[in-house]
């Protein structure tokens, strides 16, 4: 697993973030403020593979040049990125359909606990991976990714 891709939120349907931010949904305007706090935390660098992830996509600056940034691994500034990344998921789960969460929440987890388990879980960035899992909302849901609400 590309722990360093992972962790700079390769998981996220940028495509369906930005269809929230037209729909104008709280989340989508959290994202927003959550990239705010994030680039007054980073220097201005930009990578240009991860500005170009997000050049085809309708989202404000900000957003844009947030996920551009390369992700902050130390201190504050990585409990930012890892807000940025909550945010961006939240986001993207307004645009799923209300049945087809779970399977995508249960993938999700997986592959968080995994990657924390490839990085160490008393690591910093296992703890990262981990905080990112715990927040993923359905934790009452069964395991199972079968499982389809009624």
């Amino acid at each position: 697993m590309d722990l360093d891709r992972l962790y700079g939120g390769s998981f996220i349907d940028w495509e369906a973030v930005a269809a929230s931010w037209n729909k104008r949904t709280v989340p989508s305007r959290l994202l927003l403020f959550a990239a705010r706090r994030y680039l007054g935390e980073r220097p201005a660098a930009t990578d240009g593979t991860r500005a170009a992830t997000l050049e085809p996509v309708s989202l404000p600056d900000e957003i844009k040049r947030a996920y551009a940034a390369p992700p902050a691994t130390e201190g504050d500034a990585a409990r930012l990125w890892g807000e940025f990344v909550d945010s961006a998921v939240a986001a993207e789960l307004e645009m799923v359909s209300y049945g087809e969460r779970p399977p995508l929440l249960h993938e999700l987890r997986n592959g968080l606990s995994q990657a924390a388990d490839e990085a160490g879980r008393s690591s910093e960035r296992g703890r990262w991976f981990m905080r990112r899992h715990d927040a993923l909302p359905g934790t009452d849901l069964p395991d199972s990714p079968e499982y389809l609400p009624i």
